[in-house]
């Protein structure tokens, strides 16, 4: 599995948009690296959310 394929999985599931074929090829996706994919993104919204909040309320 390469790091685009995870990524582009996990944003899929994150927006909600996946096609039937490329469903299916993630399945061949490593469960331990699309969960490590998802927390790093995850934490990153986290972060760039609180550096909008605290920029807006300045």
């Amino acid at each position: 599995m390469s790091w685009g394929q995870g990524m582009k999985a996990v944003l899929g599931a994150f927006i909600g948009v996946r096609r039937g074929t490329a469903s299916q090829a993630d399945q061949a996706l490593k469960p331990w690296q699309l969960i490590v994919t998802a927390l790093a993104l995850a934490g990153g919204l986290i972060v760039a959310l609180l550096l909008l909040v605290s920029w807006v309320t300045r």
